[in-house]
């Protein structure tokens, strides 16, 4: 699967899976009967008020002006929801820049556009198409946009990604990775792979560095040991909860 490489503003460089064209087509099917609800509910609403009864340019001029926010459901629900609707939402996936950073309006608006174009007007055709041939997963709206769609789906649980055969008995040297979650502890474990895997120090020690802020610690240790007793003692603390 491609992958996104994001660099963040601490210098540690961070790899998203690109979101699968399944994840987005049932994401896209999700959004869309909601609007399909939405639409029903409205003519529902108006029948029971009889207003189809009377004049018929009359109920289309009610039921378009009624039914206008559903057009604009997907470029609002990005904006608000910082690159995901309801649909991305449930699936874990998230439109971003194509540096990994948080898209902004004019992006979302020319995804939305250039969906009449890669969606609509060819039955999804040319979206398919782009989506499994570009690089980044981008579909015409993505290219005009300099957008792509990422998975937040953890590759793996906690368990199976930061499990060490470690004593039961072994004492926790960092109480402090409390206040580390287990995306977080994921996180790390997926950098310090990433960092071990090009042997880049710098990307070890930023790592490190971010954690002794984040638990407000100071270690004597190597960063490669630091990370590594941080995954340990995380596991320990959390593996009967």
């Amino acid at each position: 699967m491609n992958k996104l490489l994001i660099n963040t503003p601490q210098n540690v460089k961070i790899e998203y899976n690109l979101a699968s064209l399944g994840s987005r087509i049932i994401a896209f099917a999700i959004d869309y009967f909601i609007i399909l609800v939405y639409y029903i509910l409205i003519i529902v609403i108006l029948d029971s008020f009889h207003i189809n009864m009377g004049d018929s340019w009359l109920f289309f001029g009610i039921l378009s002006l009624l039914t206008l926010p559903a057009l604009f459901y997907p470029i609002v629900m990005e904006t608000a929801m910082s690159g995901q609707s309801i649909g991305k939402k449930i699936m874990k996936i998230k439109v971003v820049k194509i540096d990994g950073t948080r898209a902004n309006f004019y992006q979302y608006f020319a995804r939305w556009t250039f969906s009449l174009v890669d969606i609509w007007m060819c039955m999804g055709g040319i979206a398919i198409t782009s989506i499994a041939l570009s690089k980044y997963g981008q579909r015409i709206g993505d290219l005009s946009g300099e957008t792509s769609v990422i998975s937040l789906k953890a590759k793996l649980n906690l368990q199976q990604t930061i499990f060490e055969d470690v004593p039961s008995e072994k004492d926790i040297i960092f109480p402090q990775v409390i206040k580390l979650s287990d995306q977080d502890a994921n996180k790390v474990k997926e950098i310090y792979d990433g960092a071990v895997r090009r042997k880049d120090y710098n990307i070890l020690l930023a790592l490190t560095q971010k954690l002794e802020n984040i638990m407000d610690v100071k270690s004597t240790m190597h960063p490669n040991d630091f990370v590594n007793q941080v995954m340990k003692d995380h596991y320990i603390l959390f593996r009967n909860k």
